[in-house]
């Protein structure tokens, strides 16, 4: 099943966010992808409720396929511009919103998971599919892990204070 990805998103970024998922997709086993129809690349995900999310799942209606929103905008906001010339740490970034989406849609599509417990299912699919995604990665990643958990952590309070987005290089 081939799964369209649009892109909607405004904000420039140097490296190929398509590409970047296409390669992410390969990762995932294709019964977890049934069902879903697009992966839509957006500034920031239109929820009413929450739009600092980096990622949102829509659930099929009637005809209408599974859809997946990415916030690049939100990701990427604040992150240093050499970032983006490492591509390992900015594919990672977007794989651990990636899979989290996919995680959810794996729980909806084939398993009985409790309103209570998808957001801890979709964690634990999200860090099964980085270990899958990135395992030679992770050979080398060890000793940088502490960076890398830092960028995340500034990344991530970026993202509650800032209001600029990525353009303001």
């Amino acid at each position: 099943m081939k799964i369209r990805i649009e892109k909607k998103y405004q904000v420039r970024i140097p490296i190929n966010i398509e590409r970047l998922v296409r390669k992410l997709l390969v990762k995932v086993p294709e019964d977890h992808l049934v069902g879903l129809g697009s992966i839509i690349l957006v500034d920031q995900v239109t929820h009413k409720r929450d739009k600092k999310s980096e990622g949102l799942y829509w659930q099929r209606k009637g005809q209408e396929l599974a859809k997946i929103e990415i916030g690049v905008n939100t990701i990427y906001r604040g992150m240093p511009r050499f970032i983006f010339y490492l591509p390992f740490i900015a594919k990672f970034m977007l794989a651990t919103v990636l899979y989290h989406e996919i995680g959810h849609h794996s729980q909806y599509s084939t398993h009985g998971i409790t309103k209570e417990e998808e957001e801890n299912f979709a964690e634990k699919y999200r860090k099964e599919m980085l270990k899958k995604a990135f395992f030679l990665w992770r050979l080398f990643l060890l000793p940088i892990s502490p960076l890398v958990r830092w960028l995340t952590r500034s990344q991530k309070g970026r993202s509650k204070g800032k209001k600029t987005g990525i353009t303001a290089f």
